[in-house]
């Protein structure tokens, strides 16, 4: 028999991302609004020679404001995801906030103050760093978890965050909350526990929810046909995601043309053979589709079939192996994204011979099309490449993680991994 109270309580409010608190999230902000408020008054006095602020301040006042909400929003939702480093998000997350208030100012011809607005800057800067250093310290503590169903792969993950729970006991001081696979069978004495914690406002977490929010990957062996739904796509951000990627591709491309032409122009130099390469990949509903690349290998490089490229592949050029470092020989599938064939951000396509192999004899490899193969994604910004059955496994949990957290902070997200990938090489071959 299902445990009812506990089900429903998990896809309740207490069902959240275990890094996140959302009652404590609200009191810092807005205790980090007053603190801005009164800091911002105070330099507009010291601006306006301790006189009250004129109008052209009392505007920069407003957007601080506004822009210090925009800057605590995008840490937010940037800083959950698994392998994150939001404060390196920080500078560049204030800086689009404070532009957008520049923009704003001017789109409107409102009054400002320039040395206001420095000052906006700095304060905005300082206080969302110390929100979020606060907020860090607070949230991070041990999770006590229900020795029921899937709950061992935690426990594997980190004994230091995740400690087994041996009777149905719990110390609120000494755990942040309580982990527990809803799906499990629990002995009346555990159900009374659980109701009981549920009485009292102890944050329970699903067990598999906490596992990803981790990891940045979904335990494959737990999608059942009842599950399934739970991988389905956000349908409201599709729409929005294809508009969004055109629009950069259509505003980089004074950008990218002159790089795909002096790369093509290197590549016939160094050796034989078109600067293009096509090759057939599997695409959303498991539809082929040609994809297009520069040029990374010899003439040829397949003529004995399909191959993982393996560490210091001798069939990689010169040329080749700057441009696969630097992500450059993707670039032509920014035609593929305009004709509908992919996605700037999703799951990497797949040759169809691979895809084959796969399906034979990994379970629900075929999920990963259900949304469009992207030129970058999670799985390779966190997992790299995939040489094997065994990482494709790997690869795939990821990729799993990503259609189930679909959204437009998620991509955000991959953007910022993927310019540190292009800068270190990371999973490329």
């Amino acid at each position: 028999m299902k445990n009812s109270i506990i089900d429903s309580s998990l896809h309740s409010k207490s069902a959240t991302n275990i890094k996140v608190n959302p009652y404590l999230s609200i009191y810092t902000f807005i205790i980090s609004l007053i603190v801005i408020s009164g800091t911002m008054f105070a330099c507009s006095l010291a601006i306006n020679d301790f006189s009250l602020p004129n109008q052209s301040l009392i505007n920069v006042i407003i957007g601080s404001l506004i822009s210090y909400s925009i800057s605590s929003l995008m840490m937010h939702k940037l800083g959950r995801f698994p392998g994150s480093r939001p404060l390196t998000y920080l500078l560049p997350t204030v800086a689009i906030s404070i532009l957008a208030l520049i923009a704003g100012i001017n789109l409107f011809r409102f009054e400002y103050s320039r040395l206001a607005l420095t000052a906006a800057f700095f304060v905005v800067l300082v206080i969302t760093y110390m929100e979020f250093k606060y907020l860090q310290k607070k949230q991070n503590g041990q999770y006590a978890v229900v020795p029921f169903g899937f709950y061992k792969p935690l426990v594997d993950f980190s004994q230091e965050k995740f400690t087994i729970l041996n009777t149905p006991e719990f110390d609120a001081k000494k755990y942040v909350g309580i982990i527990l696979d809803n799906r499990a069978e629990l002995p009346h004495d555990w159900q009374q526990f659980i109701a009981e914690a549920l009485s009292n406002d102890v944050h329970i977490f699903k067990a598999v929810t906490a596992y990803e929010s981790v990891t940045g990957k979904s335990p494959l062996n737990q999608y059942g046909e009842t599950t399934y739904g739970e991988l389905q796509v956000a349908p409201i951000y599709l729409p929005l995601k294809r508009i969004l990627e055109t629009t950069l591709i259509i505003l980089s491309t004074p950008i990218t043309l002159p790089i795909v032409t002096i790369t093509a122009i290197a590549i016939k130099l160094e050796s034989t053979g078109p600067a293009f390469f096509t090759q057939k990949r599997v695409g959303k509903g498991g539809k082929e589709f040609k994809m297009y690349k520069l040029r990374s290998m010899c003439l040829d490089s397949e003529v004995d079939g399909a191959k993982f490229a393996g560490e210091d592949d001798p069939r990689i050029t010169r040329i080749g192996k700057v441009i696969r470092k630097l992500r450059i020989d993707e670039i032509p599938q920014f035609l593929n994204i305009l004709k509908g064939d992919m996605a700037l951000i999703g799951p990497r396509p797949e040759q169809a011979g691979f895809v084959k192999e796969f399906e034979k004899s990994i379970p629900l490899y075929s999920y990963r099309h259900v949304v469009r193969p992207g030129i970058t994604g999670w799985a390779q910004v966190t997992h790299g490449y995939a040489a094997d059955e065994d990482a494709t496994r790997e690869k795939l949990a990821h990729d799993f993680y990503y259609v189930k957290n679909l959204s437009l902070w998620l991509d955000l997200d991959i953007v910022f991994k993927t310019i540190k990938t292009m800068l270190t090489g990371f999973g490329a071959r």
